[in-house]
């Protein structure tokens, strides 16, 4: 929590262990049978599109939990916005986050996570999923800084947090599938 204040983004590797990263990959491929996602866009209301150049995901909103292993994540993500509240005194409201899954090939270009109904997104948070991931698989992490580009692979069990006002970041392409869990804490608009 203090990399959040200091330089505003924190890597954190072995967050949960292979048991809950087995479980929520296993949640996720239950969502994918059922027909939960979709293909995600770009922009809000009457300017929202489907752009696969910009943004090559798709994604499965985990508004209630489905899943044991979805619940004890949101717990846990609940603990640790308790904890940012206490130490950083940030206001944090509640989490949204969504599975997200990038065929081989796509990512996210740059950009920086605003809220289309306004500026309640605290913290960016992603959750790698992505077992037996080797360094030349690609479908980094790039997030901006000062001190120039930090690259983060998707390894699974890792959480990368970051304040989503600051950061401009990006999703490299992959040569494989690439998930992860995907969300942010949010302030009370």
């Amino acid at each position: 929590m203090s990399a959040l204040a200091g330089p505003g983004y924190a890597v954190i590797p072995d967050y949960a262990g292979a048991r809950l990263v087995q479980s929520l990959l296993t949640s996720r491929l239950d969502r994918q049978r059922l027909g939960q996602f979709q293909a995600a866009g770009v922009g809000v209301g009457g300017r929202h599109a489907i752009r696969t150049d910009i943004r090559g995901d798709r994604i499965a909103w985990v508004d209630e939990p489905r899943a044991v292993a979805e619940a004890e994540f949101l717990a846990d993500l609940d603990v640790l916005r308790l904890n940012l509240n206490r130490s950083l005194m940030v206001g944090l409201h509640d989490v949204q986050m969504h599975f997200a899954s990038f065929a081989p090939g796509f990512g996210y270009v740059r950009h920086l996570d605003r809220s289309p109904g306004g500026l309640d997104r605290v913290v960016s948070v992603v959750y790698y999923l992505n077992t037996e991931w080797e360094p030349g698989d690609g479908g980094e992490l790039q997030i901006e800084t000062d001190a120039g580009p930090v690259l983060v692979s998707p390894r699974a069990d890792t959480l990368v947090m970051f304040l989503s006002d600051r950061f401009i970041h990006a999703v490299l392409p992959a040569l494989r599938e690439r998930h992860s869990l995907t969300g942010w804490f949010h302030r009370r608009a």
